[in-house]
Parts: structure tokens; C-alpha cells; sequence
């Protein structure tokens, strides 16, 4: 009999249902999703979090009847959390607009195309899963070097966030326990070069600092602050740059996003836990301008790791409040930066 079957045992005999029939439809439901998700939990770790599942699938269900919405949200990894222990395992990070670290704001022109996707010029690494680390300013900060490198070179090379998780520490930094992603690309400029991911593969978890020079497949020469809550800078640069580094204030729908323009009025532009990658922008059918950014939570997360998010509220979110990116060189080769 598997660990499921057992479970369900226990559970029937906690709430004292010896009738099937009798049980709460999403009894069985859930028990197909702890399957599919591959999540194993004892008979009280069950009952706990089937409460989750069951609560937030409700609250999933009344949002998805509200027509106002421009976004849907569904059943992910993160369906049987509460809302306290997702924020405090993957939102934990605390950036701030007023407490960026001193570099030198960027400004570019205003006239950039209507619409960009750095993904279709090979300039975007498949999404990754920052598991149960708080290490998302890693995978944002990478993300930046990947697309300056492949400007550069013309390869795609995918770097490694353990690298920083374990390395970058002296700048402000603290692996799982949350980073700024500019200093992390400084770490790599003033390191000398970050290792490729497979010769320095990520484990979700603090380590001691492995980094081999020999293995190093991206390098950093001098990191850029976008003008902190300048739309039109924010546009510019991903336009004429590549991808960005991004931090949101990551609120509530944000765990279970499925699909469409997200848009909210209630997440703030200045108290942002959340390191993203805006890899460019466009505009809806119905004509919404919004802003393509890959997350670190997993394929399966939003669309396909992806959340659209609307530009129609001026620094929605916070996602112009902390924007970086970093130059790049390799074989004695400046980017167009």
C-alpha cells in the first residue's frame, strides 16, 4: 500500500468519515496533487496541508470569477502553502529604492521599438528553480550576465547562481538569506569572472566558496543603475541593453499566477521582496502595454515560468524602483553598453 493510500487512512479516521462518498470533493483531488507534485508528507503533514490546498483553491476560484481581472490564477508547486511560509521562504528579500548601492544611474533615450522579446534572439537561458533558497537575486543577477554574454559572444552560455549563493558574501549579500543582484554583479566584476552552471551546479543551499578560475564562462567590467522609477529608463534599457535585472513587491496573486497581464493597485513601488529578469516588453490585442518577466519558481509557475506584467500603472509593483544590469567583456571585447 503506498504512503498515500496510508495517508488517506489516517486522515479519514482523524475527521471521523468512514463513508467515501461523505469526504470533501478536493479530498481526492488533493491526493492526485500530492502525486503529481511528488510531495510526501505524513498523516498530520497531510491534513495540514490539505487545509491549505482546499483555502487557497477557494480563494483561486472566487479571483478567477472576478471578469474584471486581466490575469487568471491556478493550481501550481505552491497551492498546498500558506501564504506565510511561501513569503517567508520566496519573498524574503528586502530591497528598497532609497538603500541602492551607489552606482551611477543610467538615462537613454525615449524612443525604443513598440515591442521586444530577448528570448526570440537567444539572449534568455531556459527558467530555472531557485528551489527553497532565497537566492531569486542570483538567478536575476545571472540572468543580466547570460544576456550581456550572448550580446557579446553570440553563445548562451548558462552561468552559475551557486557561485554567487556561496561566493559574494563580502558584498552585501547572504546566499539563501537574500542579495541585491547588482551586487552580486559586482562581486563578479571584482572576481574576475563567474562560473559556467555546470561546473559549479546549484544545490538550493549554502555552501563554501568553490569558484575556479579556469571554469569561468561570464565576466563583468562596470554595473549599471537604471534611474530608479523611470519607466521610459526602464523601457529604454531593456530595449537597448537586453535583459534587466528587476525587483518587485511580489504580493499576494503572485503565488498562484497562471496566465494573462497582471495588474494590481494594492503592491507597493518602494517595500519590493522579489528579484525578477525583464526579458522585454510588448502590447496586448487588446492593446495593454505590458512588461515580459522570467521568474526563478520553476517552469511550472505562471506561464511556462513567466509572468506578463502590466505597464499601464506607472512602476507597477516597484518593477522600475531597483532595475540593473551589468557590462560585459570577453576576449578583450567591450559590449555596446
Amino acid at each position: 500500500m503506498s504512503i498515500f493510500h496510508l495517508v488517506m487512512i489516517g486522515f479519514l479516521s482523524v475527521v471521523g468519515l468512514n463513508n467515501v462518498n461523505a469526504v470533501d470533493p478536493g479530498i481526492m483531488g488533493y491526493t492526485q496533487y500530492v502525486n503529481t507534485y511528488g510531495k510526501r508528507y505524513n498523516a498530520d503533514e497531510f491534513i495540514e496541508h490539505y487545509g491549505y490546498y482546499r483555502d487557497n483553491v477557494e480563494y483561486i476560484n472566487v479571483r478567477n470569477a472576478n471578469k474584471s481581472l486581466t490575469y487568471e490564477l491556478g493550481v501550481n508547486a505552491f497551492t498546498d502553502i500558506s501564504r506565510s511560509e511561501f513569503s517567508s521562504v520566496y519573498l524574503s528579500n528586502s530591497y528598497s529604492p532609497h538603500n541602492m548601492p551607489l552606482v551611477r544611474p543610467t538615462r537613454y533615450p525615449n524612443d525604443v521599438p513598440s515591442a521586444i522579446d530577448w528570448r526570440a534572439s537567444g539572449w534568455v537561458t531556459d527558467v530555472k528553480d531557485q528551489q527553497q533558497c532565497g537566492s531569486c537575486w542570483a538567478f536575476s543577477a545571472v540572468g543580466a550576465i547570460e544576456g550581456q554574454h550572448a550580446n557579446v559572444t553570440g553563445k548562451l552560455v548558462s552561468l552559475s547562481e551557486q557561485n554567487l549563493v556561496d561566493c559574494s558574501y563580502g558584498y552585501g549579500c547572504e546566499g539563501c538569506g537574500g542579495g541585491w543582484p547588482e551586487a552580486a554583479m559586482r562581486y563578479v566584476e571584482r572576481n574576475g569572472g563567474l562560473d559556467t552552471e555546470v561546473s559549479y551546479p546549484y544545490t538550493a543551499d549554502d555552501g563554501s566558496c568553490a569558484y575556479n578560475k579556469s571554469e569561468s564562462g561570464g565576466y563583468v567590467t562596470k554595473t549599471h543603475n537604471v534611474t530608479s522609477g523611470d519607466m521610459n529608463a526602464l523601457y529604454s534599457a531593456i530595449a537597448r541593453i537586453g535583459p534587466i535585472s528587476v525587483a518587485i513587491d511580489a504580493e499576494s496573486d503572485f503565488q498562484f499566477y497562471s496566465a494573462g497581464i497582471f495588474s494590481s493597485t494594492e503592491c507597493s513601488s518602494e517595500m519590493l521582496d522579489h528579484a525578477v529578469l525583464a526579458v522585454g516588453y510588448g502590447i496586448s490585442p487588446g492593446k495593454q502595454k505590458y512588461i515580459i518577466v522570467k521568474n526563478s519558481w520553476g517552469s511550472d509557475w505562471g506561464m511556462n515560468g513567466y509572468i506578463y506584467m502590466s505597464a499601464e500603472i506607472p512602476n507597477m509593483c516597484g518593477i522600475a524602483s531597483c532595475a540593473s544590469y551589468p557590462t560585459v567583456l570577453s576576449k578583450g571585447n567591450h559590449s555596446h553598453v
